[in-house]
């Protein structure tokens, strides 16, 4: 008795996750146009007080207008749940004879000196999403998960380096923090299966062992779906970042600002 119970619950769920997913799948594809980029550095001997970030706009010369590689999506399980993913790629690079002393890594380099310089991030994201409210026109959702990113920064010189006249230097350093992250996600239909307006939010801020870490993302889109199962989406996103790490015998220490309109492609299954 209680095994054909059983049976017949599993039938009926089946049935009901079946009927409910409308799209099980999704994938974004795409690139930010940015507006707005700025970072802050810092790589420190782990047994020295951190010292002043360097601004690689205005001291290194780092690009402004770099290259951000955006991927994400879902996979649902039902309407009420489902697991977001995305991958987020920054990379910039500089060259720049630098206008006042600097001090990377314990070390002084003085003005004149010519710098190439590097800031390389990848950040992952893996969430659990709770939808609380969902119907065909509206669906709002809660998200935690796990946020992990991998920061590599540089630096080479040449001139006059702790008061060392034609000097070389090089130095580099990177870290991977894993930090759990929250949001909020809502999606509004405003012509049936055709447009959408999206709204995401994610935040994170901790401080664990070796490690500090804090994140603020936000992001707006537009999306239409010029058949069933692909689009294409235009949005803007605004990033903001800091984070704080050893990597065994240094002090790592970044923050990261970024904003910029996105354009994408969609695919829907």
């Amino acid at each position: 008795m209680n095994t054909k119970i059983l049976l017949v619950a599993l039938l009926f769920v089946g049935a009901t996750l079946s009927a409910e997913v409308k799209d099980k799948w999704k994938i974004n594809v795409g690139t930010m146009f940015v507006t707005n980029f700025e970072t802050e550095m810092q790589l420190t001997p782990k047994n020295s007080p951190i010292s002043a970030r360097i601004n690689t706009v205005d001291q290194l010369g780092l690009k402004s207008e770099t290259n951000v590689l955006r991927l994400d999506g879902y996979y649902r399980f039902n309407d009420t749940h489902s697991i977001d993913f995305s991958y987020f790629s920054v990379r910039s690079d500089g060259h720049k004879s630098i206008s006042e002393d600097i001090k990377w890594d314990d070390k002084v380099i003085a003005v004149d000196a010519t710098i190439n310089s590097y800031f390389d991030m990848d950040t992952y994201k893996v969430n659990y999403g709770y939808s609380f409210y969902h119907n065909e026109k509206v669906e709002l959702a809660l998200t935690a998960g796990f946020h992990i990113t991998t920061i590599k920064l540089g630096l080479s010189a040449k001139g006059t380096i702790d008061t060392v006249v034609n000097e070389t230097y090089s130095s580099s350093s990177s870290v991977t923090v894993p930090l759990p992250v929250i949001g909020f996600k809502g999606e509004y239909t405003v012509i049936n299966k055709k447009l959408f307006v999206s709204y995401r939010s994610e935040y994170f801020a901790l401080t664990y062992d070796n490690y500090k870490g804090s994140l603020i993302s936000s992001a707006l889109n537009l999306e239409y779906r010029f058949i069933d199962n692909a689009g294409i989406g235009i949005g803007y996103n605004a990033n903001k970042i800091y984070l704080e790490a050893d990597d065994g015998d240094k002090k790592v220490e970044a923050s990261n600002d970024l904003t910029g309109a996105m354009l994408y492609l969609t695919y829907i299954y």
